[in-house]
C-alpha cells in the first residue's frame, strides 16, 4: 500500500493487516520463549505487561518493520504506549474493545474535537496457519457515528451486553459474528488496530501464540490509556518501566514522559466480579 492509503484504511476500517513482519528466526525465538514461560501454567496462559516484564521480548518494541508501518499511519512522532501482553493458548471469549471507554459515546475516548485519538495496538501471531485461528473485527466500530448508519450502530451495540454477547461467545453465531471481518493469520503476521474497534478471537486447534504491543501520539488519549492500564487496572499488575528499557526507549525516541497518576477516568471500563470469574475459566 502507498503511504496515504495505509493511513486512510486504518482511519476508515479501524485496522490494517501486515503480512510476515517477523522473520522465521524471530518467530521461532519468541514462540519458544513463550512456551518456556507457560510450561508449568494452565492451558490458556496470559501475562499482562509481559513484553515489558520479559527482557527477551524488548526487541519487538524497536522492530523497524513494525515501526515503519505505525509511522505511516501516525507520523514520525509516534511513541511506545505501555499496553502489552503475552498469550499462550488464549483467545478472548466475547466481543469487546481494548480502550478505556468501551461504551460508545461515553467518556473522553470518544471526544476528538480538540485532540485526535491516534493509538494502535499491534497483535503479532506465531502459531501455524492450520491452527484455524481468525481474529474477528467489525469495521467502523472505532468511529461508528462516522461509518455506520445509526440504526445499524444501535443493533450492534445492543448485542454487547448480557445474554446476547454470552450466547454469541458460546455458539459462535449471531449478528456480530456475521458482521465481522474474520482475519486468518499466518506465522509472523501483524494486525494493527484501533483499541476502540470491536473484536474477538476465534476458535483454534493446538496451541495459539500471540503477543501485543501499542503505540500512539502523546496527547490526552495517550496518557489516559497509559494511566488506565498502569494504574486504574490494578488487577493486571502493570509495573514501572525497567530503567534499562526506559533508557532504550529514550535512545530510540519512543519514550513519552509518564504523566501524573489519575484516580478516575470518566466512563472507564472496569471488570465486574462476574466478568473476572468467567474470564478466568473460559477457554
Amino acid at each position: 500500500m502507498e503511504r496515504q492509503s495505509l493511513r486512510e484504511q486504518f482511519k476508515k476500517d479501524g485496522y490494517v493487516v501486515i503480512k510476515k513482519v517477523l522473520t522465521d528466526e524471530e518467530i521461532a525465538r519468541y514462540k519458544n520463549r513463550m512456551a518456556e514461560l507457560a510450561a508449568d501454567k494452565k492451558a490458556n496462559w496470559t501475562l499482562p505487561d509481559g513484553v515489558n516484564k520479559e527482557k527477551d521480548f524488548w526487541p519487538i518494541i524497536f522492530n523497524e518493520r513494525i515501526l515503519a508501518k505505525v509511522r505511516e499511519i501516525f507520523g514520525s512522532d509516534v511513541k511506545y504506549l505501555q499496553h502489552n501482553d503475552l498469550h499462550v493458548g488464549f483467545s478472548s471469549f466475547s466481543w469487546h474493545r481494548d480502550s478505556v471507554n468501551r461504551e460508545f459515546g461515553i467518556g473522553p475516548d470518544w471526544e476528538e474535537e480538540d485532540e485526535p485519538y491516534e493509538l494502535a495496538r499491534v497483535g503479532l501471531y506465531l502459531q501455524d496457519a492450520d491452527s484455524g485461528f481468525k481474529l474477528g473485527l467489525i469495521k467502523g466500530t472505532h468511529r461508528p457515528d462516522e461509518h455506520l448508519p445509526k440504526r445499524e450502530m444501535n443493533r450492534i451495540h445492543s448485542r454487547l451486553k448480557g445474554l446476547p454477547n454470552l450466547w454469541a461467545a458460546l455458539t459462535g453465531r449471531g449478528l456480530l459474528h456475521r458482521k465481522a471481518d474474520w482475519v486468518a493469520t499466518e506465522p509472523g503476521d501483524a494486525i494493527i488496530f484501533d483499541p476502540r474497534i470491536l473484536h474477538t478471537g476465534g476458535k483454534f486447534k493446538d496451541v495459539k501464540y500471540s503477543f501485543f504491543i501499542a503505540y500512539g501520539l502523546p496527547n490526552k488519549h495517550f496518557f489516559n490509556h497509559y494511566n488506565y492500564y498502569r494504574h486504574l487496572r490494578s488487577d493486571l499488575q502493570y509495573q514501572d518501566y525497567a530503567p534499562e528499557l526506559k533508557a532504550q526507549l529514550q535512545e530510540h525516541g519512543l519514550y513519552a514522559d509518564e504523566q501524573h497518576t489519575v484516580e478516575e477516568i470518566e466512563g472507564a471500563w472496569l471488570p465486574s466480579a462476574a466478568f473476572t470469574y468467567v474470564a478466568k475459566r473460559f477457554k
